[in-house]
């Protein structure tokens, strides 16, 4: 197997650019799925050391040692390259057979799919914990026959060798790279490449309507400003998760480039995949940068409110439910605020499970500001437009954003202070916000027994307007 490594790395070594030096990693795995052999190479001298992202790396980890040497290197929490010449290599071992989690308890770095198995990155790559602006890391992937590969960083084509550069996000960001008996597609959307790996289950899931519904969810995203707001996406889809939701379970993570994983349950019918919301949801989180979790309020509000008003628009559900939805939502939210601020309520989320209060909160904040700015600018600028010149200027994966800077971006980019008046009005508060006057400019008083709606023309051009796109609102 290492000799094989070998022979492919000095096929594709002369591929870098000359101004650039580009590490050159082959990873290959044996047919079992259940061990990495991993050899890195290094453009002039070497990096002082290598890290890894998990706790647990180095539980499984073996044979480090200079390629052709026969004395191991020790890792010490890092493995160190001081015997490492200039454009020389290191190779290694991997076990990834089964979860360890001893000292990591961020979860497990292995998932078992069937016969296909997800490994985090951080369990394996060991790699300098910075780049410099001229370097990249570039891996390329041996696989068995009938196995392929699904990984989040920007392909490079290196014949029929799978191969990525890494970029210069974190190292500890987390991701995954997927290894199974799949081929990968491609959906190509609102000028987006998004690379579907739907794994191994039992009964297998029907690939062809799991893309659908994918593309129908991505679509309706890239419908809010016309494109989808990252280039490039992995998404995994991994079937036998247990529930009678079509999705248990999902979440999207940055490392290395943006990435969505979909634990299904592929017994329930296609349909209800396409009426549930989880899809909307998650790629929603796309429409921002990385947002610190400390800040999760944010990114959780800013999906939590687009998976009502983008399916609505899409028409998977009617205006009049999404709006049901929005305010029951919104109601349960305030329920909630129960002697904590929202910054407190954040950081105690999964201790506490105060998860209402935080989505919704978030939630409400930005439909505030949505019915501000189309007010304040008759109709000219809207929360959609804001994020669309967000993402112009800010959807880099390279470094966590604060929720004050977001807002302090969007402020500049709608010459408003909106944006951070919200932000220093409810933070700090224990109080949920008052959204009386908000659903009074929608027409929507609350009464004794419910909501009802208005109907006089401005407020109805409001509502339309963003539940139905910006083609709806004509100086609303």
């Amino acid at each position: 197997m290492l000799a094989r490594i070998t022979a492919f790395a000095l096929c594709v070594s002369a591929g870098a650019a000359a101004a650039e030096r580009v590490h050159k990693y082959t990873v290959a795995i044996d047919a079992r799925l259940a061990t990495l052999n991993v050899r890195a190479c290094f453009s002039g001298a070497p990096p002082a050391s290598l890290s890894a992202e998990s706790l647990d790396a180095t539980l499984a980890l073996s044979d480090v040692r200079l390629e052709g040497g026969r004395k191991p290197i020790e890792p010490n929490g890092s493995i160190s390259l001081k015997s490492v010449p200039a454009n020389g290599c290191i190779v290694y071992q991997v076990d990834v057979s089964r979860p360890i989690r001893q000292h990591d308890r961020s979860g497990d770095k292995i998932h078992r799919i069937g016969r296909d198995v997800i490994t985090s990155v951080g369990l394996w790559l060991w790699r300098p914990e910075q780049l410099a602006d001229d370097e990249d890391i570039e891996i390329a992937f041996l696989l068995p026959e009938g196995i392929g590969v699904s990984a989040p960083w920007t392909p490079v084509t290196a014949g029929d060798v799978p191969a990525y550069r890494i970029g210069h996000g974190p190292y500890d960001w987390p991701a995954s790279v997927a290894f199974g008996h799949f081929r990968e597609r491609e959906i190509r959307v609102g000028g987006a490449r998004l690379r579907l790996a739907v794994l191994d289950g039992t009964p297998p899931a029907n690939v062809d309507q799991i893309q659908s519904w994918i593309e129908d969810a991505a679509r309706s995203v890239a419908n809010l400003y016309g494109r989808f707001p990252q280039p490039q996406a992995q998404i995994l889809v991994a079937p036998g998760a247990r529930g009678n939701e079509p999705t248990p379970w999902a979440y999207v993570v940055r490392g290395g480039s943006p990435a969505a994983h979909f634990f299904i349950n592929q017994h329930r019918p296609i349909g209800e995949f396409f009426e549930d919301w989880t899809a909307v949801h998650e790629l929603s989180h796309l429409l921002l940068p990385y947002v610190n979790p400390d800040d999760i309020w944010l990114s959780e509000g800013v999906a939590t409110y687009y998976q009502n008003v983008l399916r609505a628009r899409s028409g998977r559900t009617s205006a009049e439910d999404a709006w049901q939805r929005l305010r029951a939502g919104i109601a349960r939210g305030a329920e909630g605020a129960q002697g904590l601020t929202l910054a407190q309520a954040t950081e105690s989320m999964y201790r506490d499970g105060s998860y209402m209060r935080v989505y919704w909160e978030g939630a409400a904040m930005l439909l505030i500001a949505d019915v501000r700015l189309r007010q304040v600018t008759a109709g000219k600028q809207s929360l959609d437009t804001a994020l669309a010149a967000l993402n112009e200027c800010c959807r880099s994966n390279e470094r966590a954003w604060t929720a004050r800077e977001v807002f302090a971006r969007l402020d500049d980019v709608t010459g408003t202070g909106i944006f951070g008046e919200l932000y220093e009005r409810h933070v700090a508060s224990k109080d949920f916000p008052d959204l009386a006057q908000t659903w009074r400019a929608l027409g929507m008083s609350i009464v004794a027994d419910g909501t009802a709606s208005s109907d006089t023309e401005r407020e109805s051009k409001l509502r339309n307007a963003i539940m139905g796109g910006a083609e709806n609102c004509n100086a609303c």
